[in-house]
């Protein structure tokens, strides 16, 4: 398991700060080496916007459009809508960040908060 945080000032709107996490994330897994990815998000909108080939005329189009160009590093990136409920492990990694105020990378671990959630997803 993977994990990183980084903190974005002056980002006030929610579908900003979902589609740079898209792309945050992106650039973590293209220099941890995959070549596949699936990217889960709770954000209905971000998930259709990234799956559409229409041209994005929203103030998300510079966030979109690179995350276009960052597809291109990998064989396969497929984007999945999940329901916020599904999410708790990714919600609880943005605590841990906004706590540390500072990028922040775990390999092969994540944070005791992260890990607990997933353990229970998993038994769920």
């Amino acid at each position: 398991m993977e994990a990183c945080t980084y903190p974005y000032e002056g980002v006030v709107d929610a579908f900003v700060a979902e589609a740079k996490a898209c792309e945050r994330a992106m650039l973590f897994a293209m220099d941890m080496g995959f070549r596949s990815i699936l990217m889960e998000g709770d954000s209905l909108l971000i998930i259709k916007k990234l799956k559409s080939d229409g041209d994005d005329r929203s103030i998300l189009s510079p966030i979109s459009q690179s995350i276009r160009l960052l597809e291109s590093h990998f064989v396969e990136v497929t984007y999945h809508f999940v329901p916020r409920e599904a999410n708790r492990a990714a919600h609880n990694l943005a605590l841990e960040g906004r706590q540390r105020q500072t990028s922040y990378f775990w390999v092969d671990e994540a944070p005791d908060s992260v890990e607990k959630v997933v353990d229970e997803d998993w038994t769920a």
